[in-house]
């Protein structure tokens, strides 16, 4: 595991996509750079206003922000919540947004990765979804577990997702990067 510089977190479009601002106030706790991707259908739940005006993280929007230049710093990403697509299209290896891009880079890099998934119980009885969170686990993504609310599984709760924030940075600081 590389030693983060940075906290990447994608928020896709389920419908806890509305804790994000919720989150964002947690994260500068950290002491780490804080870039905040909001997929397309995160921004049909959740607008950019929303997020922007939380203090503490910088709003990417475009593969032509200046932070995104280069190569970036490595970081902890982090993708809640995560839906059925997202989840399935990262454990596919698919890069077809900004944010899967970032995801699939993260993971290939050996960064840190925390999924927190936000479904209905349909989609999380579906083979694929089950096999996706399967192979993410093997790759040593964080896959935190569901929340039953009625005929959904939200995601983890703001605080059990900033403790295992906590605890990933925790665990990648004690380790020296060749």
């Amino acid at each position: 595991m590389i030693k983060p510089q940075a906290i990447y977190l994608i928020i896709s479009g389920a419908v806890t996509a509305q804790v994000g601002p919720e989150l964002l106030r947690q994260l500068p706790q950290f002491a780490l750079p804080v870039y905040t991707f909001p997929t397309d259908n995160a921004q049909r739940l959740i607008s950019a206003w929303q997020l922007a005006e939380v203090p503490g993280h910088r709003l990417i929007d475009s593969y032509f922000d200046p932070i995104l230049a280069g190569e970036r710093v490595p970081g902890l990403t982090l993708i809640a919540p995560a839906t059925f697509n997202t989840v399935n299209k990262i454990a596919q290896g698919l890069a077809d947004t900004l944010a899967h891009s970032l995801v699939a880079e993260a993971i290939g890099g050996g960064w840190p990765v925390i999924v927190a998934p936000s479904v209905n119980r349909a989609l999380a009885n579906h083979p694929r979804f089950r096999q996706s969170l399967e192979a993410l686990r093997q790759w040593g993504v964080t896959v935190l577990e569901m929340q039953p609310a009625g005929e959904m599984l939200l995601m983890a709760s703001v605080e059990e997702v900033t403790t295992a924030v906590e605890v990933t940075l925790r665990a990648a600081s004690s380790i020296v990067n060749p």
